[in-house]
């Protein structure tokens, strides 16, 4: 079976297209990147600033006085 031969100026556009769309792609790609990034940033300074507020809670920090013994009896 003979296919025509495709008109080469359709051709180069359509290749023209698809890289084009190709670029939209990874353009959207790389932006989708850099939000997860941000959001992972943002998630990252929460839970710093979450630790930092415990560690520096005085009645976080286990005191001796508020310890019990406990006797072992024999």
């Amino acid at each position: 079976m003979n296919y025509p031969m495709p008109d080469p100026e359709q051709v180069k556009q359509t290749v023209a297209r698809s890289r084009r769309r190709r670029l939209e792609m990874e353009l959207a790609g790389l932006e989708l990147e850099e939000v997860i990034a941000k959001f992972e940033h943002h998630n990252r300074q929460q839970r710093l600033q979450r630790i930092k507020r415990v560690l520096n809670d005085p009645s976080t920090v286990p005191q001796e006085s508020q310890q019990k013994t406990v006797e072992v009896l024999s």
